[in-house]
């Protein structure tokens, strides 16, 4: 009898066991998939927080779209009411000032920016390959021997007999 009793408890023991153990093992993949949804439901409110602003921005974009849109076409109304070939040749010195004027005003924008951006790459070195560097080597040399190279007049196919 008393082994029959020890089986049972052997039995009982080892199912015992192997539930506690599967217990065990839902019990981390409950809280596993818990954390899992704590984050995406982070990511979720991000995304969410995200489109709110993209929305937003997309709805200031369009309003201000319009308004560049009402604003040009006041301008080109301006130009269909003024016929401006007409008016440049009975009055060329007004519309060439203008003209003129607008068009060195471009420049000077542009010629500030290119300083601007010139500055911004003061002491930093491209690397151009060894190509790059023979060619300054040689122009270097060039420049600092005063006398004339026969590899450029070579080099431009310019016949040096005729």
């Amino acid at each position: 009898m008393w082994q029959i009793l020890a089986g049972l408890c052997i039995v009982l023991g080892a199912g015992g066991y192997y539930l506690f153990q599967e217990n065990e093992a839902l019990k981390a993949e409950n809280a596993a998939r818990k954390l899992a949804f704590e984050q995406q439901a982070a990511a979720l409110e991000t995304l969410q927080r995200e489109s709110k602003k993209q929305q937003q921005a997309m709805a200031d974009l369009n309003i201000r779209s319009q308004a560049i849109q009402n604003e040009m076409t006041q301008y080109m109304d301006i130009f269909k009411r003024h016929k401006l070939p007409k008016l440049a040749a009975a009055k060329p010195g007004m519309i060439e000032k203008r003209a003129n004027d607008a068009t060195k005003a471009i420049f000077d924008t542009i010629e500030a920016d290119s300083r601007d951006i010139d500055v911004l790459d003061d002491g930093v070195q491209l690397s151009g390959g060894s190509m790059a560097s023979s060619v300054e080597k040689a122009t270097a040399r060039d420049n600092n021997s005063g006398e004339a190279s026969t590899d450029r007049d070579t080099a431009a196919n310019t016949p040096s007999g005729n």
